[in-house]
């Protein structure tokens, strides 16, 4: 008796204090590169790919190589939206890929003046649909909010400034503060 309830103190203990930080990665594109040192600010244990340009297509083969190097964290965050549209097949498939393994997947959808801006942002919400344990990250609407006050975008209208990296970055890690973890 007294050894279950000091083994489920203990259990509960480790569960309260372990950092989500340590069980988080993010991949993404040139929103995400330029908004590194505020993820790294908020979540200092994230690990991050993000590379200029990224296109959704490439997440399977990174998500691969993050598993074979054993940084596929619990956690797996993936903002690549920005870049060319995205079928809802794809998303799926990543999506499944993931929870099969047991992550906790969240999509962040995209504010980015092209044309697949609206077909993206439809069909991560179709796939939350299909999919109702992942989370969406409400980018569009977040920094169509926010960036009425704030100067948040550069003139090409989706690459963020500085302001726009920390609000982005922010939202992420409030995500998986207050979403990605319960």
């Amino acid at each position: 008796m007294i050894k279950k309830l000091v083994f489920g103190f203990l259990s509960l203990f480790m569960i309260l204090t372990k950092s989500y930080g340590e069980e988080v990665v993010i991949i993404g594109d040139s929103l995400t590169v330029g908004s590194q040192k505020y993820i790294k600010y908020f979540i200092p244990k994230a690990v991050i790919d993000a590379k200029v340009g990224r296109k959704f297509q490439e997440v399977m083969d990174i998500i691969k190589n993050l598993e074979i190097n054993g940084n596929l964290k619990d956690i797996v965050v993936i903002s690549l939206a920005t870049n060319g549209e995205i079928s809802l097949q794809e998303l799926v498939y990543v999506v499944d890929y993931l929870s099969e393994k047991g992550k906790k997947v969240i999509l962040v959808n995209t504010k980015v003046p092209r044309r697949w801006e609206d077909i993206n942002n439809y069909n991560i919400y179709l796939a939350k649909a299909l999919r109702p344990h992942i989370e969406v990250v409400d980018w569009k609407r977040i920094s169509d909010y926010y960036c009425k006050t704030y100067q948040c975008f550069r003139s090409d209208g989706y690459h963020l400034t500085d302001v726009g990296s920390y609000i982005y970055s922010y939202v992420i890690y409030y995500y998986i503060k207050n979403i990605g973890v319960n």
